[in-house]
């Protein structure tokens, strides 16, 4: 964590980190089912344009309930140009991650890939390796404990996501690149998040992720009513819970988080996928899954004085 800060802030930071890991979790579920109507810059450029407008308007609600002078100290502490450049930046980023991604759960349910969500969660999460080795090239070497905590972590998301041996298939390459691209966009928004308003970075940030996205999606893809009315809960499911809410707690939690711990806690999103399944769902759990989330949960215990 970095240096004077109250232990409160430290508290709402990790919480919101940990909201963020939680609502990224449940939305691998809608991913899926979306993956099967539409197509991936269809779905990322919907998601995102409607994650704008939701953040956005919280922005204008914010501002009218803001009294002149709050605002006009906030308005003081950035400029619209440097929001711009730091949305742009995050936005590059998050669209290759997203892209990515969602791109990677197409190809598993063109597979007819029973493990696919499982192994799109744990690819995924190899962000919590990538991270400390790009901090490394931004000037914040992690500490040991760090590095011992990220090699857990992953022996842990290994018995949490996957039942057997993984067979290497053409969405897992995908998955993997992905990893590297939110990786970036995990540094890029540690890099920002201290210099402009979390909300404000949010909403450009998504943004620019859908202008790229809708250029994209005329350019390959040939959407149509039908298939996005059959996505549409899919869709905004994702749009409010993982983009409104989670990246704009991601943006905010990172603001005194460092980004190699941040990735440990973010990378929670596979447990709680995994219990949501369980409880909701009544999936099977397994006493090799439990013994995957009890390593992820020593890990963050390992690396705990570091937040």
């Amino acid at each position: 964590m970095r240096k004077d800060t109250s232990g409160s802030e430290n508290i709402t930071s990790v919480a919101a980190l940990l909201a963020a890991a939680f609502f990224w979790g449940t939305t691998f579920v809608a991913q899926n089912l979306g993956a099967g109507n539409v197509g991936t810059f269809t779905f990322l450029a919907l998601r995102s344009i409607l994650g704008t407008v939701i953040v956005s308007g919280i922005i204008a609600i914010r501002k009218t309930i803001l009294s002149k002078e709050k605002e006009s100290e906030e308005t003081k502490k950035q400029s619209f140009s440097s929001v711009l450049v730091a949305g742009i930046c995050c936005g590059i980023c998050l669209f290759l991650g997203s892209a990515l991604q969602q791109y990677g759960i197409e190809l598993y349910v063109q597979d007819n890939d029973t493990a696919g969500t499982a192994k799109a969660s744990f690819i995924t999460s190899m962000y919590v390796v990538m991270v400390p080795v790009l901090s490394v090239f931004f000037k914040k070497k992690p500490g040991i404990k760090v590095w011992i905590a990220a090699l857990i972590c992953v022996a842990g998301l290994y018995l949490l996501c996957l039942s057997g041996g993984m067979r290497f298939t053409r969405g897992d390459i995908f998955e993997l690149l992905c990893a590297l691209g939110f990786s970036l966009q995990i540094m890029v928004v540690g890099h920002f998040s201290e210099r402009v308003s979390s909300l404000m970075l949010s909403a450009m940030e998504f943004a620019a992720t859908a202008v790229i996205a809708t250029v994209c999606m005329f350019i390959f893809e040939k959407p149509d009513m039908a298939s996005v009315g059959a996505a549409m809960p899919a869709i905004l499911y994702a749009a409010v819970f993982s983009n409104s809410i989670a990246y704009t707690c991601q943006i905010y939690g990172q603001k005194r988080v460092k980004p190699a711990v941040a990735s440990l806690i973010m990378c929670l999103e596979s447990v709680f996928g995994v219990l949501s399944g369980w409880l909701i769902l009544h999936e099977n759990l397994s006493l090799r899954q439990v013994g995957g989330c009890m390593l992820i949960f020593a890990a963050l215990l390992l690396t705990s004085k570091e937040t």
